[in-house]
């Protein structure tokens, strides 16, 4: 059973859709079809076999169609209409623009306020596709060793209407931003009254945040403007700084859902051989020093000596 598009004097007004162009280019060859543009509401079950899916209906036993299933979900869990529909570019011309047609011929209202379309993302230049093998899951990042949030600020390093591009280096690049700005989180656990003041003020960062974001998502301005404050947290700072660094951290989780509270402090043990440390740099024992560096590493932490003291960040 088929949607009838011609009695919408406006269907297609998403996409812009050429209908006399379409008419006159295509050739109606389904049956119950009356135009190139008409698409199924409700379909029928077949008469020799038995679907999982299938229902009864006036007219008969059947399952609805996909852009219907996806007008009555709205419908029910969000009411006759909605304030953003979200969805990838390629359901623009189709099923987005069927969507329109087939909740607004029901209701007589506007679907949706907002529609935002995103771009694709293609690995390796190429886009993913099983025949390909170039599907990779979150399982696999994490297989290789990389965080899921590095893999989040590879999304957000491109803007939304941009196509993406995934490969292993991309990620790598990604990674080491995250652990740039994971190194430094960590300074929150190594206060000093006669550490580094800080220059960058929490509620300008803020609302340098914010618009960026509003100026249609700019995601990837925004994580310069993260990138230019946390560059001023690159040695141990004073409990003021310190409190300015929490709520930057704070700021970005929930604007960007990049979590960087969850960067703990080092153990008594780690920090014992840091000490240790210390004393053999000032006593000047450089192979002494040395050793302890490298016991220190594997641990999986990297200290830096910095004019305000050794600092420490987790390697990954």
């Amino acid at each position: 059973m088929y949607f009838d598009t011609s009695k919408l004097t406006d269907y297609g007004k998403l996409a812009k859709l050429d209908i006399a162009g379409l008419e006159a280019g295509a050739r109606v060859s389904v049956e119950g079809k009356k135009n190139p543009t008409d698409f199924a509401v409700w379909k029928f079950s077949p008469a020799d076999a038995k679907r999982d899916m299938e229902w009864d209906s006036p007219w008969g036993k059947g399952f609805p169609g996909w852009h219907l299933e996806c007008s009555v979900i709205a419908q029910q869990t969000l009411g006759d209409q909605i304030d953003i529909h979200t969805g990838g570019i390629d359901h623009i011309p189709v099923h987005h623009t069927n969507e329109i047609a087939q909740t607004e011929s029901v209701t007589g209202k506007q679907f949706s306020q907002i529609w935002l379309h995103n771009n694709h993302i293609k690995v390796d230049g190429t886009k993913i596709s099983k025949s390909l093998g170039n599907v990779y899951t979150l399982d696999d990042i994490q297989t290789k060793g990389f965080s899921i949030q590095a893999f989040k600020l590879l999304t957000l390093s491109k803007h939304y209407r941009t196509e993406g591009n995934f490969t292993w280096d991309i990620l790598e690049a990604a990674q080491n931003r995250l652990n740039n700005w994971r190194a430094a989180s960590a300074l929150r656990w190594q206060v000093n009254d006669d550490g580094k003041t800080v220059s960058v003020e929490a509620a300008s960062f803020r609302k340098s945040l914010l618009d960026s974001l509003q100026d249609d998502l700019n995601t990837p301005e925004a994580l310069m403007h993260i990138d230019e404050a946390l560059s001023e947290f690159d040695e141990v700072i004073t409990t003021a700084s310190a409190a300015i660094l929490q709520e930057l951290l704070d700021t970005i989780n929930e604007l960007l859902g990049i979590d960087l509270n969850e960067v703990e402090d080092i153990t008594a043990e780690a920090k014992n051989l840091i000490r240790e440390r210390e004393v053999a740099r000032a006593e000047k024992n450089w192979e002494a020093s040395d050793s302890l560096r490298n016991q220190i590493e594997t641990t999986g932490i990297a200290v830096r000596d910095t004019v305000h003291g050794t600092i420490w960040s987790y390697l990954k």
